[in-house]
């Protein structure tokens, strides 16, 4: 079960990185653009597959450590993308989202990937699944939205002149999106992991790096949400507040659990 979620994987992150070189190549061919989303879309599957093999071996849902949690942040970065893309013309960011999930396959093929048993803070199924599935959800609609903002930033600068990315007010319409139906999702995320650090050590917060880091990151997109509509000078701040939210995402799912000792070091993420 391992040797195939391994091959997935890897499968997976060729696939990504397939897509994001042919996303960038359509600068040169338009229909280039419609393999990079084929290749992105193959990464999905295959990324779908490894989590659902894992599942099966693991007996309870797949993200219980880095390596887990990686491969569920990569997978829910494509399909976030690929349910909002449907609807919005942002077909151009496929090469930008395939980075960003290649980065986390990468990163799950470089964390050990052996089944253990759960430590006993971690063994709530119900939380587990919920909870941390609900992080790195709304952790992939960061990715989403730092994507759209990626795309508003460069796209203002060269006066929609860039055709591999989409244009400035499709860039911030995304994201604005991405953000909005994401924001809610950390909100519960937050307010779960707290009863579940009830449970687990009888505190619901206990200044942990990886608490203080969630909550900092909270506050920064709902700076965002406050801003986002205005016209102002704070108005044309709003794609960097979504730069500095996924750095704060990024820092909470790695920083805090690696760099710094607390409640959630044993789980790196």
């Amino acid at each position: 079960m391992e040797a195939l979620t391994t091959a997935l994987l890897a499968a997976a992150l060729v696939a990504l990185l397939g897509s994001s070189l042919l996303g960038a190549a359509a600068l040169l061919r338009d229909r280039l653009l419609r393999a990079a989303h084929w290749s992105l879309w193959l990464a999905g599957g295959l990324l779908l597959a490894a989590l659902t093999v894992r599942a099966a071996a693991a007996g309870r849902a797949p993200w219980s450590n880095l390596h887990e949690t990686a491969t569920a942040f990569s997978f829910m970065v494509v399909a976030s993308y690929g349910v909002l893309q449907r609807r919005m013309p942002v077909r151009q960011l496929a090469p930008v989202v395939a980075l960003i999930g290649a980065g986390l396959a990468w990163l799950a093929l470089s964390q050990p990937s052996e089944v253990l048993p759960l430590v006993p803070a971690l063994q709530a199924p119900l939380l587990l699944t919920v909870h941390v599935g609900a992080a790195i959800l709304a952790y992939a609609l960061g990715g989403v939205a730092f994507a759209g903002a990626i795309a508003e930033l460069i796209q203002r600068r060269a006066n929609d002149r860039i055709r591999v990315l989409p244009s400035a007010t499709a860039g911030r319409a995304v994201a604005h999106r991405a953000v909005l139906i994401g924001f809610p999702i950390l909100t519960a995320a937050i307010v779960l992991g707290s009863v579940w650090a009830n449970l687990a050590w009888r505190a619901y917060w206990s200044n942990d790096p990886k608490e203080l880091a969630a909550a900092a990151t909270w506050l920064v997109y709902g700076a965002y949400l406050h801003v986002a509509t205005r016209r102002d000078r704070w108005g044309a701040a709003a794609p960097w507040l979504l730069v500095m939210g996924f750095a704060g995402v990024l820092f909470t799912y790695l920083g805090a659990g690696l760099v710094f000792v607390g409640e959630h070091s044993y789980a790196g993420a």
